[in-house]
């Protein structure tokens, strides 16, 4: 049985699995302009440099990437919120397995 939380939604981490082919994602939360997407990389999968037309956030809930944003490298790690600003180019690379939420 999975794990459930008290409002019956199973543990964010859990909701997504690792695939050695390629990074996954799975919208867990759509509403209006209101998005949360989970992703899972495995080691060494990279999501590349690109940009976003409206602020997010990203939540690490499992593992270590290297995150870079405006040509700055940064280790986030498990636990850890970062706030991505809108028109920034900003990419990742999973240094562990790594999975996080992201909200728009």
């Amino acid at each position: 049985m999975e794990e459930s939380t008290p409002f019956g939604m199973p543990e964010l981490a859990r909701q997504i699995s690792y695939s050695p082919e390629k990074f996954q994602s799975k919208v867990i939360f759509e509403l209006d302009k209101q998005k949360a997407i989970l992703f899972a990389f495995s080691r060494g999968q990279q999501l590349k440099e690109h940009k976003t037309s409206h602020d997010v956030l990203l939540v690490a809930l499992e593992g270590e990437c290297d995150f870079s944003m405006d040509d700055v490298v940064q280790r986030l790690r498990a636990g850890q919120v970062y706030r991505i600003p809108a028109d920034v180019p900003h990419a990742l690379e999973a240094v562990t397995d790594f999975k996080m939420l992201l909200i728009k």
